[in-house]
């Protein structure tokens, strides 16, 4: 059995180290989406209540867009070799969904200062006060939409320079471009038309579940590059 080249030892090593950070930040958007952080709304109402837990969100969202992050450099480690500039534009459009990520992070903790310190808002009238917390709420809720287009962009691109290398079955490859596909599509589908927003979230479920998939498949079998590095120097 020949060794394997320093090349395909660092294609592998980085895609299983995109499998965990895929694992980690879906455990910390599952903790987010399904766990016991409070809304906007209810911090307002109850800040003494609910203050820890929504700290502990907005860690979490810190957590996930940092390994979102560290992913996306694992990624493109893992298949610049297939198509550098394709890569590249992929890490960009991950890099564009962190940032915006972030920026949301600020609008919640603007939000959650308004709420417990009310020393920032001594010029507010109460009404004032609420109806700027609620306008940093509909801003942070809604226009997560818009951060969820370039990662599906980003997506799709690894996911067909997966599909063209082989590193993991095309069956899989095919199933993370569809995903990401339906993602980009029906996050479009709410900024233009916001009533659909109740109708068609189900359609994100399936999604998830490839991305957890995707993620245990690169962290416990890796990545094959015998079929592309065999294509590569023949």
């Amino acid at each position: 059995m020949s060794a394997l080249s320093p090349t395909e030892k660092s294609t592998r090593r980085m895609a299983r180290l995109a499998g965990l950070s895929y694992l980690i930040y879906s455990l910390a958007g599952a903790y987010i989406t399904f766990g016991p952080v409070p809304s906007i709304r209810a911090l307002a109402q109850d800040a003494a209540q609910f203050e820890y837990m929504f700290r502990t969100g907005m860690l979490a969202e810190m957590v996930m867009y940092t390994f979102v992050v560290i992913s996306a450099a694992a990624m493109y480690g893992a298949l610049k070799s297939v198509n550098k500039s394709a890569a590249l534009i992929a890490v960009f459009c991950r890099m564009i969904e962190a940032t915006m990520g972030a920026a949301f992070i600020i609008l919640k903790y603007a939000a959650l200062s308004a709420v417990i310190n009310t020393d920032v808002t001594t010029g507010f009238s109460p009404e004032v006060r609420d109806s700027l917390i609620m306008l940093l709420r509909d801003i942070a809720g809604s226009a997560i939409y818009f951060l969820l287009i370039p990662m599906a962009v980003g997506g799709v691109i690894y996911f067909v320079l997966f599909y063209q290398s082989r590193y993991i079955p095309r069956w899989l490859a095919a199933s993370g471009v569809l995903a990401y596909s339906v993602v980009g599509t029906v996050a479009a589908l709410v900024i233009l038309y916001p009533h659909l927003e109740q109708h068609i979230m189900l359609f994100f479920i399936p999604g998830g579940l490839i991305e957890w998939i995707i993620a245990l498949w690169l962290l416990l079998a890796g990545v094959s590059t015998k079929w592309w590095m065999d294509k590569t120097t023949s």
